[in-house]
């Protein structure tokens, strides 16, 4: 798995990386036993990027290679191979499969829903 110049932590098949937006990569198969479409969005008092889908707040755990990016106009997001820049406000939907949080270790404050995105590309 590439990692940026940036803040990066590994455990297993996850690595969080940068500081501002971080975020969480996998290093998984695709699975594509799910989907979700949803809203990115910035909580700022949890310094937190996540997906909000009918109601639910899931914390995306994004295909290797993704980067955390911060827009120019400041809106935080991530540029994921095959798709290009997904910004808080934007609306996307992928394939993957609903992981359990323990498995990414401690992002996000207290939330427990994980979603790991398969890739963008095809």
């Amino acid at each position: 798995m590439e990692r940026p110049n940036s803040t990066v932590s590994c455990t297993s098949f996850f690595c969080h990386i940068g500081t501002d937006p971080a975020i969480v990569v996998h290093d998984l198969e695709p699975a594509n036993l799910g989907s979700l479409k949803a809203r990115l969005s910035w909580l700022e008092k949890e310094a937190c990027l996540v997906a909000v889908a009918d109601g639910r707040t899931v914390v995306p755990v994004w295909p290797r290679n993704t980067t955390p990016v911060r827009a120019s106009d400041g809106r935080r997001g991530v540029n994921a191979p095959g798709r290009g820049e997904i910004l808080e406000g934007d609306t996307f939907e992928q394939g993957g499969s609903w992981i359990a949080g323990a498995e990414v270790g401690q992002t996000c404050g207290g939330h427990d829903e994980f979603f790991a995105v398969d890739s963008f590309e095809s």
